[in-house]
């Protein structure tokens, strides 16, 4: 028989046996080394085991010689560490292991273990790391020495073909050496297939490529698929290097001074204490292209330095690093590995664009891996793109949840991920343990931070959505600079990202992050005093802010920048003082209104309204006003009428010219519902006349209430005339929501003038941007009423009850209703529609509209 070790192919005779040794403690699982010895014997094999010799020598002596001599090893592991003898850092357990990277290797965990002690559960966590042949779990000595008989007879078949091989292509003896390659595989051998991952290695293979890039280190968070990736890289370039790719796996090593020895185990150099580690490397790789792949490097990053000085003494090394934080060497060129591209949550496409979506795809993969006839179907696709959503496309969170799959459908695994942490369970028994569970995964990040990163990374978890460094400063009470330097560490670490945005950085944090931050923050002393600070940030956006004269299109981008934090900051002063809350909420139904948001908005003004008696007159008629705007928006003509009554009855009771003339204008608005359209428009122009006097940028929207009630009025040259002043004032103040909706209804103008082709143009430019274009709800609604009167003008009635069957199709799905000054026009357009097709041609064509979403509604609008 053959076996091939470090390219050397050896033959034994029957008389001169390979050689077993068998590594484990020996009190605790005697009964198995006594199993493995009969089955090596079985094997006509020599079991080399420290009980079977004399012992004239030290343990540590001992054990060397004979794992020296030997050429296969055979690890035993169950409960127990073992011992650790003077001048050593590990136990002769592990020593034993790490000396035996250059022979073929099966090793073999006892479960169950329920009192495994702590450095051995770390070991074994890097077993399938390590590049080992098998690793199995058993329970008893019968059923391992099946194991060890049935592996090691493949081993020696497999080594056997293996050699023939290589004396077949080098058309040489088995005695000659193929090259300067490592006889065993050092790169890991990996059970499931690598996804959403093509460019990524792609691009990493390419910088490896580079003269320049000696030392590429991916980073990222954990669980987001480094060392597989790393990995997948290797295979890739291998054939660039002579000896291959050597991988050396570092999780369970907390000493910078610990890497370079391991590094040389790996490689098989002999331990030698007279000589300092990089000196042994530095000779061993000289000239000879290598490629280095180290795993895990984030809690030694310490031994950069080193690295940095064998990179400079070995002219043909190349290292590929895996870490959490970048090595900041002049010589490393760092690749983030981002999570895995997820669906919008705003467009969910279709049941085949998701299938080939990454995260997805991986999630229908490791699903069927435990359920073998699970498949993406239009039931469950949306959960299945929710999920992976909300897991924030990381691979580790992703394939932990399509574990559950096993026992839950995706509808009712969504249901369960309120908490990431803990709802996804533990993976598969082969991967490390500090990534069994997401929160392990987590917790091995956090735990490298110094305590004033971790108290900076708990305190970020109040934010939602993301955060600038000024918010930062300001909610964590700290300088800038501090701030600075530490968010700067957390991004290091990957545990925070940074997105560089037009309006500067912007950092974020992972769901599964930010969870295990949040539970942080709520043990600690200051976790009252960090919301409170929140809130007060967020409120005073807004509270000290109003809508700006210039940029407004600036300053709404902003405010939907921050719409989580705002969200989290009302619900702490719903909570703590609503006294604010009036006036943030008059200045945000506008954003409210342009981004669909009315009933949210709605029922935090219903909750205020509840506790109105705190509030003093100004903030009484600020809510009134906010409650009545918003109350005509969703339909709540009642609610509305009550509002202006009570504006009425607060009438003289507070000084302020410009909170006068709001009010006014949301009379106006409201007294259409009565029938009053005269006596609206003499409002709507007061309350203009005053804001215009103010210089107040709200005189747009009044104008627009004028121009809108001209409309209905039929007074079509005067309504003209100030919807043109909107268009144009929309486009000075850079607010897209009011140039928009302003071309709706010049759109209808253009119609009842008979200009068709011009109210087409119109309508593409409120909807410029195509299809994809975020146009408000109600924008939107309006286009399609223009556009339902447009289709009439032309002949197309079926075109016009579609499109006035979206537009009531649209409001009912965002739970608003006609504008009430837009009703009596749009009812009677329905009305001439109706009459030009038959009643059954009217009901289908208006039900096909009332599907349509956003996106095929714009279509409409724009001719398509």
């Amino acid at each position: 028989m053959t076996v091939q070790e470090q390219g050397t192919v050896v033959i034994r005779t029957p008389d001169q046996r390979l050689r077993v040794f068998v590594s484990s403690t020996l009190t605790e699982l005697a009964g198995e080394r006594a199993a493995v010895a009969r089955a090596i014997a079985a094997l006509r094999l020599t079991p080399v085991m420290f009980e079977l010799g004399a012992r004239p020598h030290p343990p540590r002596e001992l054990y060397r010689a004979y794992l020296a001599q030997s050429d296969v090893f055979i690890g035993l592991y169950w409960q127990r560490y073992g011992w650790i003898g003077p001048d050593m850092d590990v136990s002769g357990l592990e020593d034993e292991f790490r000396l035996s990277g250059s022979m073929p290797r099966l090793l073999y965990v006892k479960e169950p273990a329920p009192e495994r002690e702590a450095r051995l559960t770390a070991m074994i966590g890097e077993l399938q790391s390590e590049g080992t042949d098998s690793y199995r779990p058993f329970r008893t000595p019968r059923e391992l020495a099946r194991l060890v008989r049935d592996d090691l007879a493949l081993l020696l078949s497999e080594r056997f073909a293996t050699a023939e091989r290589a004396a077949d292509t080098a058309g040489s003896s088995p005695g000659s050496p193929p090259a300067d390659r490592p006889g065993t595989r050092s790169l890991p051998l990996t059970s499931t297939s690598l996804i959403g991952r093509e460019q990524d290695i792609a691009a990493v293979a390419a910088l490896l490529a580079s003269p320049e890039a000696r030392l590429v280190t991916l980073t990222g968070p954990g669980g987001v698929g480094k060392t597989r990736l790393a990995v997948a890289v290797a295979e890739r370039v291998q054939a660039r290097y002579p000896r291959g790719a050597v991988f050396v796996p570092l999780a369970s090593v907390d000493d910078p001074a610990r890497v370079l020895p391991r590094v040389a185990a790996v490689l098989g150099l002999p331990p030698d204490a007279a000589r300092p580690p990089l000196e042994a490397l530095a000779e061993h790789l000289a000239e000879a292209p290598t490629l280095l792949v180290l795993d895990n490097l984030e809690q030694v990053v310490a031994v950069a330095a080193d690295l940095d000085g064998l990179l400079a003494r070995c002219p043909g090394l190349t290292i590929l690093a895996t870490s959490r934080t970048a090595l900041r060497l002049r010589a490393e060129r760092e690749y983030a590995v981002g999570p895995l591209t997820v669906p919008e949550p705003s467009h969910l496409p279709t049941t085949e664009e998701l299938a080939a979506l990454p995260a997805v795809r991986l999630f229908v993969d490791r699903a069927r891996a435990v359920r073998y006839d699970f498949a993406l179907t239009e039931d469950n696709a949306p959960a299945v793109a929710e999920i992976c959503r909300r897991l924030d496309g990381l691979p580790l969170a992703i394939e932990l949840a399509a574990a559950r799959t096993r026992l839950l459908p995706p509808d009712a695994l969504l249901a369960r991920l309120g908490t990431r942490l803990d709802a996804l369970g533990s993976g598969p028994v082969d991967l490390p343990e500090r990534q069994r569970t997401l929160r392990a995964a987590v917790e091995w990040s956090v735990g490298l931070l110094t305590e004033a990163e971790r108290r900076m990374l708990a305190t970020l978890s109040v934010f939602a959505g993301g955060w600038s460094a000024e918010a930062a400063a300001h909610v964590s009470g700290l300088p800038e600079d501090a701030t600075l330097d530490l968010l700067d560490a957390l991004a290091r670490h990957s545990l925070v990202t940074i997105d560089l945005t037009d309006a500067g950085p912007r950092f974020r944090m992972l769901a599964a992050v930010r969870e295990l931050a949040a539970e942080r923050l709520a043990g600690s002393p200051d976790a009252h005093d960090v919301a409170r600070r929140h809130a007060r940030y967020f409120g005073g956006l807004v509270e000290h802010a109003d809508w700006p004269t210039e940029r407004q299109g600036e300053w709404a981008a902003r405010l939907r920048t921050e719409e989580e934090n705002l969200r989290v900051a009302i619900r702490w002063f719903l909570a703590h003082d609503i006294t604010p809350l009036p006036h943030v909420f008059r200045i945000l139904w506008l954003f409210w209104q342009m981004r669909g948001r009315m009933p949210e908005g709605r029922a935090w003004i219903d909750e205020v309204q509840l506790r109105a008696g705190a509030l003093d007159d100004r903030g009484r008629a600020e809510l009134l006003l906010t409650s009545a705007v918003t109350a005509v928006e969703v339909g709540d003509d009642d609610r509305a009428l009550t509002a202006v009554d009570g504006l009425r009855a607060l009438e003289g009771r507070f000084d302020d010219p410009y909170l006068v003339d709001s009010a006014q204008l949301a009379v106006s608005w409201i007294l259409p519902i009565t029938g009053d359209l005269d006596g609206a428009l003499q409002v709507a122009s007061s309350a203009l006349d005053g804001l215009r006097r103010q210089n107040e940028p709200f005189a747009a929207f009044a104008a627009l209430t004028v121009g809108m009630l001209e409309m209905a009025l039929d007074r079509d040259h005067a309504a003209r005339a100030h919807l043109a002043e909107v268009d144009e004032h929309g486009g000075r103040l850079d607010n897209e929501w009011l140039t928009a909706t302003a071309r709706t209804q010049l759109a209808t103008l253009a119609v009842r003038s008979g200009d068709l082709d011009e109210a087409q143009t119109l309508l593409a430019a409120a909807t410029d941007g195509g299809e994809d274009a975020e146009v408000s709800t109600l924008t939107l609604t309006f286009a399609l009423v223009a556009a339902a009167g447009l289709a009439l003008a032309r002949g197309d009635a079926r075109r016009a009850a579609t499109a006035l069957g979206a537009a009531d199709g649209l409001r009912r799905r965002a739970g608003l209703r006609a504008w009430p000054s837009a009703r009596p026009g749009e009812a009677a357009l329905a009305a001439r529609v109706a009459d030009a097709v038959d009643a059954s041609g009217f009901a289908d064509a208006f039900a096909a509209g009332a599907g349509l979403d956003h996106r095929r509604a714009v279509a409409l609008v724009r001719g398509r």
